[in-house]
């Protein structure tokens, strides 16, 4: 194990409505121990010009619980839960996190990022690197 993957997120997998047959956004929770972490400030190039903005990176080891998104949605719903995709637009926040989105719960996405910011973002890259020799692993970029 590396010594550097000390860090527990909570990451946040939305199935798409069109994707089910609730034809809603249907958010589910999955806690990760022993990922690594990063978060800092860097200058990026943007429409406004340069412009200061919290870049992440997150490396999740190798998994046997990680399933492609085309393969985790024809999961049912029981055993979706306990497997995780990783795809763009997902919500990973540092820590340990309870908060549950959706309908029949108090917080929207947009909210629950509000809520853990500077802490939480979501995916914008994701590189499968599980067929590397050594360190195997899934790394987030947001």
């Amino acid at each position: 194990m590396n010594p550097n993957y000390t860090h527990t997120i909570t990451l946040y997998n939305c199935l798409r409505a069109s994707d089910n047959a609730k034809k809603t956004d249907v958010w589910y929770r999955k806690v990760i121990h022993n990922c690594y972490y990063k978060s800092l400030i860097d200058r990026v190039e943007s429409g406004k010009g340069l412009q200061m903005t919290n870049v992440y990176t997150v490396r999740i080891p190798s998994s046997n619980n990680y399933r492609p998104y085309h393969q985790w949605i024809l999961l049912d719903e029981q055993d979706r839960e306990q497997f995780f995709t990783l795809k763009p637009d997902d919500i990973v926040i540092h820590g340990e996190c309870k908060d549950e989105i959706g309908a029949n719960h108090a917080i929207s996405s947009a909210q629950l990022l509000n809520k853990y910011k500077p802490e939480s973002f979501r995916i914008t890259a994701i590189s499968d690197n599980t067929k590397a020799i050594a360190g195997k692993h899934y790394r987030l970029g947001g």
